[in-house]
């Protein structure tokens, strides 16, 4: 059987579909045993035929866990698909995949090299692991104000100042599709015989068009996760992780995931990473195609109207052409305030903000009505010779946050984990400076960390954070969310 006969399958789905007609009586979970006990407003919702393929565990429908049959075959399908000796279903999003790459990799007090504004999952792995991050810095372009991938010659630097590293983590990837050198640090990591870990939850469409990034499998990682619920056609919290080669043990990587992973697994959830993988096997080149034009024609609107600017992406090393970003301060709109009139004025719902720039993601779903509507909302903006107006009707200024710079990385003082089981107090932010915190404080999106558990806390640090709650950005690990007070470890 040649691969596109195979990538016709889609053995989890039809398993699905074929129990959910069989009109079982359902004395087992979960409690709204098919449909038969829902809420007309759940039915509203889901439908009654993703209740009724909603189930549990059953004979037959497999375990990801122990999969032997229909997910056994869907796994060894998107292994194919993606380049992979192994692939995993995961129920949890990339943050489980991310987390059980740190904890088959690395033991306790074991030394890792990654990026300082790598997403929050990988800090949550360091604590469960044990392993102590040594930070790479990032290129920053101050124009955008955006972060770029890490480079090899940064990881390189680690390596020199600390050889007894036993793993390098990388993301692929940024929210702003900046994209990392797979292939040289693959290719740098391998000659110190390290694992090269990838988070590249932004591309799992990565390889399936030659306008795209490669994949980073492709390119030599020894793992990698993928959030297939980003931009392919797969449920919220669906993703993947794959492995290759033998510098990571794929039985750790299972018994990792076993401890990780929801003894519950949603069934619509695996359903829909089946579907998808078939998707981008049989359809990827041709449905990205039509994404790549649609982003290339925002692009191209968006370079010659005036007052907006456009994120090209030149400073990285690749990038993702079908991520748009775009700034509006020359109209005196900070990133958060275009987002919001954006949605609330014209329906428009972009990816993210930051307090420059918005963030769009361009799928093979979008119609040339949809890229109509957006062009109509971002003329009306621009056309505004005083700026714009917001839905509350207040003019939108142009922040004063919006012009600073992101601050240099806090010092790390003790490891996370050492910071996670330290008694700690709340104080202060005027008590707090010069003090070790305790706490993973986020600016979410985009999910990049300002302070670590275990970085002493420096005014610069609280500076930027009170900026970014003036513009409404949302700050997560705090526990105190008027930002009074932040936990410290108690000396």
């Amino acid at each position: 059987m040649d691969y596109i006969a195979r990538q016709q399958e889609a053995p989890l789905y039809e398993a699905l579909c074929a129990y959910a007609e069989e009109k079982n009586v359902p004395f087992h979970m979960p409690g709204h045993s098919q449909g038969r006990g829902a809420d007309i407003k759940l039915e509203n919702l889901m439908g009654a035929r993703a209740l009724a393929a909603d189930i549990t565990q059953v004979l037959d429908m497999d375990d990801i866990h122990r999969p032997y049959n229909y997910t056994k075959r869907a796994q060894e399908l998107a292994a194919e698909c993606f380049g992979a000796e192994k692939t995993w279903f995961l129920v949890n999003g990339s943050t489980c995949g991310n987390q059980a790459m740190l904890l088959a990799a690395l033991k306790p007090e074991q030394e890792v090299i990654l990026p300082r504004c790598a997403h929050r999952s990988l800090q949550a792995g360091l604590i469960f692991s044990g392993a102590i991050p040594r930070y790479a810095s990032s290129p920053y372009d101050k124009e955008t104000g955006v972060s770029l991938a890490v480079e090899k010659e940064e990881m390189e630097r680690l390596q020199a100042c600390y050889p007894h590293v036993k793993a390098w983590a990388v993301t692929g990837a940024t929210p702003y599709g900046a994209c990392a050198d797979i292939k040289a640090i693959s290719d740098s990591a391998h000659a110190h015989n390290l694992p090269l870990l990838v988070d590249e939850a932004w591309g799992p469409h990565f390889g399936f068009h030659p306008g795209l990034p490669k994949s980073a499998l492709s390119l030599g990682a020894d793992c990698v996760v993928q959030s297939a619920h980003k931009l392919l056609a797969a449920l919220s919290q669906a993703s993947l992780l794959h492995c290759q080669g033998r510098r990571l043990d794929p039985e750790r990587l299972n018994l990792t995931l076993r401890m990780l992973q929801s003894t519950s697994p949603s069934y619509l959830l695996l359903a829909s990473l089946d579907i998808a993988r078939r998707q981008l096997a049989l359809h990827g080149r041709e449905d990205w195609q039509r994404a790549l034009e649609s982003a290339e024609r925002v692009r191209s609107f968006v370079r010659r109207t005036v007052g907006l600017r456009l994120m090209e992406q030149g400073k990285a090393f690749d990038y993702d052409r079908t991520r748009v970003v775009i700034s509006a301060l020359d109209l005196g709109i900070d990133g958060v305030e275009l987002e919001r009139t954006l949605r609330y004025r014209f329906k428009i719902q972009p990816e993210m903000s930051d307090m420059r720039n918005i963030v769009l993601v361009i799928t093979p779903g979008h119609s040339a009505q949809d890229l109509d509507k957006l062009e109509q909302a971002l003329t009306e903006i621009a056309a505004s010779p005083h700026g714009w107006v917001s839905a509350e009707g207040v003019k939108a200024p142009l922040q004063k946050a919006a012009s600073l710079d992101f601050p240099g990385f806090p010092e790390q003082v003790i490891s996370p984990r050492q910071a996670y089981f330290s008694a700690a107090k709340y104080v202060s932010w005027e008590q707090a400076l010069g003090e070790v915190c305790a706490e993973l404080i986020t600016p979410y999106p985009p999910g990049i960390p300002l302070i670590c558990p275990g970085e002493r806390i420096e005014r610069e640090h609280w500076e930027y954070l009170k900026a970014l709650n003036a513009v409404g950005i949302p700050i997560d690990g705090l526990s105190d969310l008027s930002l009074e007070k932040v936990k410290i470890i108690a000396c």
